[in-house]
């Protein structure tokens, strides 16, 4: 969903509550549901609300399709292009953001899911698996073993 600056000028709220189809790189089997709203504040348009959506997966170590439930909230704070410009000249080469991060509201647009899709990047694990455990666990048996992996063997013949 892309949301206009001008929405959201003069103190006004906009209020959001749809369903994202799709997003890059991600199998949503039922979409992703998207709620919040965005409003002008300081000079700047915050964005904010919550996210739900079911994934389709594979598990690293049996490589079943698994379906994890990732919800959260998320925020996100914006300037138009002439502020976010001035902002950026304000820094200082070695300064950080700080406690406020500006984001660029690119030609005075929101794009309120590809935040979204950066929240649900950063919720998922790191290694999605199996809850509580695999129930196949015979290829991860297999190369569990104390031994050399058999895959890697001719990597120790190789003389340097």
């Amino acid at each position: 969903m892309i949301l206009k600056i001008s929405q959201i000028i003069n103190g006004s709220e906009v209020a959001f509550d749809y369903v994202e189809e799709t997003m890059d790189s991600f199998d949503l089997p039922e979409g992703i549901v998207i709620k919040g709203r965005a409003y002008e504040e300081d000079g700047h348009y915050v964005v904010e609300g919550s996210y739900r959506t079911v994934l389709k997966l594979e598990c690293v170590r049996c490589l079943a399709e698994i379906t994890p439930i990732i919800q959260g909230e998320f925020s996100g704070r914006f300037l138009n292009p002439k502020d976010y410009a001035k902002f950026i000249d304000s820094l200082k080469p070695e300064e950080e953001f700080g406690e406020l991060h500006f984001e660029e509201a690119v030609a005075n647009e929101i794009n309120i899911s590809e935040l979204v899709r950066e929240y649900v990047i950063l919720d998922l694990s790191e290694y999605e698996s199996c809850l509580p455990e695999c129930k196949d666990a015979s290829e991860v048996e297999k190369y569990s073993k104390e031994d050399i992996d058999p895959r890697w063997q001719q990597l120790l013949e190789i003389k340097i």
